[in-house]
């Protein structure tokens, strides 16, 4: 927050201080522009009096009118106007920097031949330096300080110019090259000052609000993204103290692979103790068809006196020996940290289906699969080949001619849905199939613990199996596996 709260009030004074320039450069254009079309009108209004380089009012151009028209233009009226509002020009000689005419006084004639301009030593305008000669058709506007003051009428009291600024526009003019003049107006720069010192203040309150409005948003902001995450690790909290079970509550999905993975966690440490208490129920009920094929295999070799039995006997006991690793491996957490990666669900039933067919050779039947190849569920590899291969050969067993599996994806699971044509569930709770040895038919072989093995199997990982009918009017099998 703080690193970008530096960024945004750094981001937001660099665009105020780009738009103070801007705008102080766009007013002084503007000056410069208003000032070069009052050049104009005076140039125009203007003409040259040879005898002295002096410049009076054309002929066709009345004093008063002129004088009018100035102040219309806000020019200082000399009598009436006072020194914050000056703004006037005057004509300087190039060369000889002598003062040829001023709009303070337009149609000054020569007395005793002698310039208006030059007759007395102390002046009532002031004038300014320029560093270089100005081309004809261009023009400068700077913002400067007089470097003497001149004029017509004495002023009682000392020079004091000397430390004011003025918005000062120039431009050469001429007949030839060696009579060249320059018109000069200016303006006192103190109503340009404060204007940009209101829009300094301006754009610095701008800034200063600005800030405090991102400052303040950035709070609310934070407070609003960050709410989930003191929502998870409160429940986390109780689930820690015992209050609760799992983390229920929906979230963003920036935090859905949290929830599940804590809930994965939680569920196998739960379903730890469980596994123990199932796995020698398991073991037991994997032993004994083996078992049984070593006593017949035993009872035989025993009538007959033979021992051609013995390699059948050590391969029962070799299947065995399978059976009590895999349910002892499952009777334990293989991973310590709990966190189960994701496995594809498509390659897994593909690989059943083709082991079913084979099975089951003397059925007629067809298995469509529609799973996407990204579907993936956050159970381990042999928990998934036990649970279809559990589920997929009960559907096998009971079918008529045709068994589907498809899968869609919701929010925090992947449901898998197994359907066959054939007898179906019976219609007063079926959820009973899934506890250990209940049957829903006593005619065929089994004793009723694989649908709950199942179960167990999916329960522990966090999901759920549902008893439903199909499609078909047969028997539908709905998984609900965490992601």
């Amino acid at each position: 927050m703080a690193s970008s709260l530096v960024i945004i009030a750094t981001g937001v004074a660099v665009s105020g201080l780009v738009y103070y320039f801007f705008k102080s450069h766009s007013s002084l254009s503007n000056q410069g522009a208003r000032m070069n079309s009052d050049a104009s009108m005076i140039l125009d209004s203007i003409e040259r009096d040879g005898s002295l380089d002096l410049f009076v009012l054309g002929e066709h151009v009345k004093e008063s009118d002129f004088r009018n028209r100035l102040k219309d233009l806000g020019f200082t009226d000399p009598f009436n106007d006072i020194k914050e509002k000056e703004y006037y020009a005057y004509i300087q000689d190039i060369k000889t920097q002598s003062i040829s005419w001023s709009s303070k006084h337009p149609n000054e004639r020569p007395i005793n031949d002698i310039s208006p301009y030059n007759s007395l030593a102390k002046r009532d305008f002031s004038t300014f330096k320029f560093p270089q000669q100005i081309p004809t058709d261009e023009h400068t506007v700077v913002i400067t300080k007089p470097i003497e003051s001149k004029g017509r009428n004495p002023r009682n009291k000392k020079f004091t110019d000397k430390d004011t600024e003025y918005i000062v526009y120039s431009q050469d003019f001429g007949y030839d090259q060696d009579q060249r003049f320059r018109i000069v107006i200016a303006k006192s720069a103190e109503g340009y000052k404060k204007v940009k010192n209101e829009l300094a203040k301006g754009i610095g309150g701008l800034v200063l609000m600005t800030t405090l409005f991102v400052l303040i948003a950035q709070f609310v902001g934070s407070y609003i993204v960050l709410a989930p995450i003191r929502r998870i690790e409160k429940e986390i909290k109780l689930i820690e103290s015992g209050n609760k079970q799992r983390i229920e509550h929906s979230y963003p999905s920036e935090l859905t692979p949290i929830k599940s993975a804590v809930n994965t966690l939680i569920n196998s440490e739960k379903g730890q103790k469980k596994r123990y208490r199932d796995a020698l129920d398991n073991l037991a009920h994997a032993l004994k068809t083996p078992l049984a094929a070593l006593q017949g295999a035993s009872i035989r070799a025993s009538e007959d006196g033979k021992e051609n039995q013995q390699a059948h006997i050590d391969e029962q006991i070799q299947r065995m020996s399978a059976l009590v690793d895999y349910h002892l491996r499952r009777a334990v957490v293989s991973d310590h940290n709990a966190i189960i990666k994701l496995e594809k669900l498509r390659p897994i039933v593909f690989r059943l289906r083709e082991s079913l067919i084979k099975v089951h050779y003397d059925k007629l039947f067809d298995m469509d699969i529609d799973i996407d190849e990204f579907a993936e569920c956050r159970v381990e590899y042999d928990d998934i080949m036990e649970v279809f291969g559990n589920l997929l050969n009960n559907a096998c067993r009971f079918c008529e001619s045709k068994i589907t599996v498809t899968s869609t994806l919701d929010v925090n699971f992947l449901i898998v849905d197994i359907d066959d044509d054939g007898m179906g569930f019976p219609d007063n709770n079926p959820s009973q199939l899934l506890k250990r040895g209940m049957r829903a038919d006593s005619k065929t072989e089994g004793q009723g613990i694989g649908l709950a093995v199942s179960a167990e199997i999916v329960q522990n990982a966090g999901g759920k199996i549902t008893l439903l009918m199909s499609p078909f009017v047969g028997a539908r099998v709905r998984l609900h596996l965490p992601v």
